[in-house]
């Protein structure tokens, strides 16, 4: 009883413990390699070795793409802990467990203690949420500083508590530091359709927010750096960043990821899987069930404006609509405690059924993918780590009629985290030891390197160094004239430039890019084939 009473009263310290160490798990048993995460790392480490707060680089080239609230808790990490990928994904594993304890101390204030429990588990269980807080990327700060100021906003609607307002603009402060005015939005689209649903949308009710001193707030948290990173770039952050990355990012695709309509939908369902597989069903429940829950109407609020707005956005990405994932945990959770109330297993046993298709397909499908891919051929072995997406539901399948709804949920949800566990802690480790960055380690690290045009980004993270670009043939010939240079490094695409290299120097390094469609190369400059030095 003691022992009972003591989890009881530290329910909410042992989940963020939980949640923490889920969202950690092998954190820094791969390196940074994707795009994302060694661009905000490397310029994250870049400011922290310049003291350059305002100006956040790239190779020593002004970054644009994001605020700075996440590089600034990247430097905290490596003054901490040294450069590395654990230091780098630390605070996103921090901002995962908050955004778990947030949402489930709310849901069981508002709903009850179990649908709290499940909304847990299906957020730490569903694998692409999981992994986007095991990424050195700004979106798990959007998302936790989102969640918090929504989820305060409406403790004060119904509370009106001024503690909880005042803390929703800090949160929305931090937010529009951690991805810009998309934070606004979401929350803005989100009070305008519940209060609207609930019919509470009048100015009266309104001017009980205090939308003006709250923004003033929110600005004096947020400007600042924004107006210090205007003034010492001399404007040309505000027009990359507020002008390319935020408004040509939703009127235009960036970097080919764009689709119809319909993707942003499938990218939810894929984004809360396992659980998600019962999300239309759990959506249609709570559309109802908002006629008697507050707080049901209003997590169908923010899922609805989040999901909607991103489906209209012509840049799609998995992570974009992750803000609305914690709500519609709550929504899942809703549902399936619908489910265990009147013990009907017939939505969950075909549920499972579509699980095990899926789990099917992506075993198949990461086979062939390996076995295709020209640098991972000999990892084939590695989509056995997707074997208990098959196993697992066919399992809850046969026991299904002799378990209780609450235990096969657990298992399904740990059958997912079982598989997260063996992608982070063995795959990942595996696939990036073929890396080119690693491949290239023994002629690059400590050498004299100049860059042609353009190189894996994950070079500069791993290396811990800047390198020189040289965008020309003839730059490039000057280059090697005047300095002592012993490696040409480059990814370049274009066909004549890869063929002038192989005629001039000698290629000692193919190696295909893991996730992208390029290939590193490397040349070796020696006497004979150095250009004479220029006058």
């Amino acid at each position: 009883m003691a022992l009972a009473r003591l989890l009881s009263t530290y329910r909410y310290l042992l989940l963020w413990i939980v949640a923490f160490a889920l969202f950690s798990a092998f954190s820094g048993a791969y390196p940074l390699y994707i795009l994302d995460e060694a661009k905000n790392s490397e310029a994250a480490r870049e400011m922290w070795i310049s003291g350059n707060f305002w100006e956040p680089t790239f190779n020593e080239a002004l970054r644009t793409d994001k605020p700075p609230l996440h590089y600034f808790f990247m430097m905290l990490s490596y003054s901490l802990f040294g450069v590395g990928p654990f230091a780098a994904r630390f605070f996103s594993a921090v901002a995962g467990a908050f955004t778990v304890l947030l949402i489930s101390r709310e849901t069981d204030r508002y709903l009850n203690r179990v649908t709290s429990a499940l909304t847990a588990l299906i957020l730490t269980s569903a694998l692409l949420f999981a992994h986007e807080f095991h990424m050195a990327v700004p979106d798990p700060y959007l998302i936790v500083f989102v969640t918090g100021s929504l989820l305060y906003f409406f403790r004060f609607e119904q509370l009106n508590r001024k503690s909880a307002l005042w803390l929703a603009y800090i949160f929305l402060g931090l937010a529009l530091l951690s991805k810009g005015p998309i934070a606004a939005v979401i929350v803005l689209l989100t009070a305008i359709l519940y209060l609207g649903w609930s019919k509470k949308l009048s100015l009266t009710n309104i001017a009980r927010f205090r939308p003006f001193r709250g923004a003033l707030l929110a600005l004096l948290i947020a400007s600042p750096w924004y107006i210090m990173a205007h003034i010492a770039t001399d404007g040309a952050f505000t027009e990359g960043f507020f002008l390319d990355h935020n408004l040509h990012r939703f009127s235009d695709q960036k970097e080919g990821h764009g689709g119809p309509f319909i993707i942003t939908p499938l990218l939810v369902i894929a984004g809360l899987l396992p659980f998600g597989i019962w999300l239309i069903p759990a959506l249609r429940f709570a559309f109802k069930r908002g006629a008697s829950s507050d707080f049901i109407k209003f997590c169908f609020s923010v899922s609805a404006v989040v999901v909607v707005f991103f489906s209209f956005s012509e840049t799609k990405l998995p992570n974009y609509p992750m803000p609305a994932f914690a709500f519609l945990g709550v929504i899942l959770a809703d549902y399936l405690q619908h489910l265990q109330l009147d013990n009907r297993k017939s939505p969950f046993k075909w549920g499972l059924v579509v699980l095990a298709l899926i789990g099917a397909i992506l075993l198949a499908g990461a086979y062939l993918a390996l076995r295709a891919h020209p640098a991972l051929g000999e990892t084939t072995y590695l989509a056995v780590c997707l074997l208990p997406l098959v196993a697992g539901p066919a399992l809850l399948l046969w026991r299904l009629r002799f378990m209780a709804l609450h235990n096969l949920h657990l298992l399904l949800g740990l059958n997912w985290m079982i598989v997260a566990w063996l992608l982070w802690g063995w795959a990942f480790p595996t696939i990036n030891t073929l890396s080119p960055v690693e491949k290239a380690r023994p002629w690059v690290e400590n050498e004299q390197v100049v860059v042609f045009k353009r190189l894996d980004p994950a070079f500069l993270i791993q290396m811990q160094r800047t390198f020189k670009v040289l965008d020309t043939k003839e730059a490039l010939e000057r280059y090697m004239a005047d300095h002592s240079t012993d490696y040409i490094l480059t990814n370049t695409k274009d066909v004549a430039d890869i063929l002038w290299l192989s005629e001039s120097f000698e290629l000692v390094l193919e190696a295909p890019a893991l996730f992208e469609d390029h290939v590193t190369r490397v040349w070796r400059i020696s006497k004979e084939n150095r250009p004479a030095q220029s006058r």
